[in-house]
């Protein structure tokens, strides 16, 4: 196959297009995949969509059963334009159920209790999350010299230059669990969190910057803090945290109808390779596998499965560091109780545990508290989750098992008693991409890759972010850029 791969130019077509309309394969998908094969389609390029398993949606899928809902993926999102258009577009406007007001609250274990998570400065100076000595480190922050040395640098190094061991501890670290069941030592800062460092870069302090920001922003201008969120300035539309009635699968399914035709569902794409000015794609199950021509592919796979398949060795070549990212194992672990069996009022989004406080699961949603339907009258539902880049072993133990170390947490935590009546396990072997000190050569071997291969794109979360929304506008930005290349290949 090897061989095959490098053969340019000598594997006809079998299912191929005339010519006389632009056809673009899209590979993988997730929902990066299915926003780039629905924007295309809209612009009525003739779109193929490859999908190795037998599920549309990647991570994002939902479970009902006994009145329980149970996400395996993504629990919910924050809205933006791009996602707004997507869900106008789509007429999911009357299946979309936003937060609760009380879902701004966040709790942070510190020393075996739960403290709620500081969202304003009076409660920065108020809380008992920190310390005394702590919050003076915060107040002090405008006074830390910017580096100035070059490189890349760990999102740990980061935080105790300018904030403080304790506010790495107890305010980053664990939401570094939340976002990417990473590890802050070891996450770049320019790549996870880029316009936070740019803060330090323009103006010399987190603080400074924030503020300049806050003054300079026009009612027009939106100032992120990270992808996940924002610090906003009279936005034209506020920012909201959703999902939908029946869950995340509801948009994915969307989706996926409005693609009828174009899905090719149990057929993974083993080879690619340009072919004179046209692409050949080979796909479908041993034994039946047809060769495809078209104007152009959109990788819209995991990082790693570029390594699983046959390609040019010239493309391997510049694609190899893409391979190499890493994805660490998680467990979701989503289970339901009688509501007076459980003592907390969870009166919030959730609570994470930093690694300091060695505990067996990384943080839990109050799913049922965010929204309406996930929980049967008179139970709730919590989702615990597992492993994550310091823990992965964890991930891979048995459902009873994780089961049992989950209730321990949930016991001390939030004064859980008796045994669930309701347990949903999945497990991810390759959960979420690290964007890692050194994380440039990936993005530089990304745009290297399309630069040397006219015609081929890659998107994903390995390359502009692990949000579902970063995911959605990933989508939607390749299928423009698509679309162009094809406007002036004629």
């Amino acid at each position: 196959m090897r061989a095959l791969a490098d053969m340019i130019g000598n594997a006809p077509s079998t299912d191929g297009d005339s010519g006389a309309t632009r056809s673009v394969a899209v590979v993988g998908a997730g929902i990066t995949g299915l926003v780039a094969a629905y924007e295309l389609r809209r612009r009525g390029v003739n779109v193929t969509l490859y999908e190795a398993s037998g599920h549309t949606g990647g991570a994002i899928r939902t479970t009902h059963a006994d009145g329980f809902l149970a996400e395996h993926g993504p629990n919910s999102f924050v809205t933006s334009a791009a996602v707004d258009t997507l869900i106008q577009q789509l007429e999911l406007q009357e299946e979309v159920v936003e937060a609760s007001p009380g879902a701004n609250r966040r709790y942070v274990m510190r020393d075996g209790a739960l403290r709620p998570f500081p969202l304003t400065p009076p409660a920065m100076l108020g809380t008992r999350l920190l310390s005394f000595k702590a919050k003076l480190r915060v107040l002090l922050e405008p006074l830390v010299r910017a580096r100035r040395t070059g490189g890349d640098e760990s999102v740990a190094s980061f935080v105790r230059r300018r904030l403080g061991r304790e506010v790495l501890d107890y305010a980053v670290d664990p939401f570094i669990s939340g976002i990417f069941a990473g590890d802050p030592e070891t996450l770049s800062m320019a790549h996870a969190f880029p316009r936070v460092a740019e803060l330090e870069r323009e103006y010399g302090s987190l603080s400074k910057g924030l503020m300049a920001q806050r003054t300079l922003a026009a009612p027009d201008r939106t100032v992120p803090t990270t992808h996940e969120g924002a610090i906003t300035a009279s936005p034209p539309a506020r920012a909201r945290l959703i999902s939908f009635v029946n869950g995340m699968q509801t948009l994915t399914d969307a989706l996926e109808a409005s693609l009828a035709g174009t899905l090719r569902m149990g057929c993974p794409v083993r080879l690619v390779h340009r072919n004179d000015s046209r692409w050949v794609v080979d796909a479908g199950q041993d034994g039946a596998a047809r060769a495809r021509t078209v104007d152009a592919v959109v990788m819209a796979t995991p990082a790693h499965v570029l390594a699983a398949m046959e390609l040019p060795a010239a493309m391997r070549k510049h694609a190899a560091p893409i391979e190499s990212v890493e994805y660490p194992s998680v467990s979701t672990l989503t289970l339901g109780f009688h509501r007076a069996d459980v003592e907390h009022p969870l009166d919030g989004f959730g609570m994470l545990v930093p690694a300091v406080e060695r505990r067996n699961i990384l943080g839990a949603l109050f799913n049922s508290s965010l929204f309406p339907g996930r929980a049967p009258e008179g139970c709730v539902t919590i989702t615990c989750f597992m492993g994550g880049a310091r823990q992965s072993e964890r991930a891979r133990e048995d459902t009873d098992l994780l089961v049992e170390r989950a209730l321990l947490d949930l016991r001390h935590l939030l004064g859980v008693r008796g045994e669930p009546v309701f347990a949903k396990h999945v497990y991810w072997p390759r959960a979420i991409p690290q964007y890692t000190v050194g994380y440039q050569i990936v993005k530089d071997a990304a745009d290297t890759t399309e630069h040397q291969n006219p015609g081929l794109y890659l998107a994903g979360n390995y390359r502009n972010g692990v949000s579902v929304g970063d995911c959605i506008a990933s989508g939607q930005q390749v299928a423009e850029r698509v679309a162009a290349y094809l406007t002036r290949a004629g």
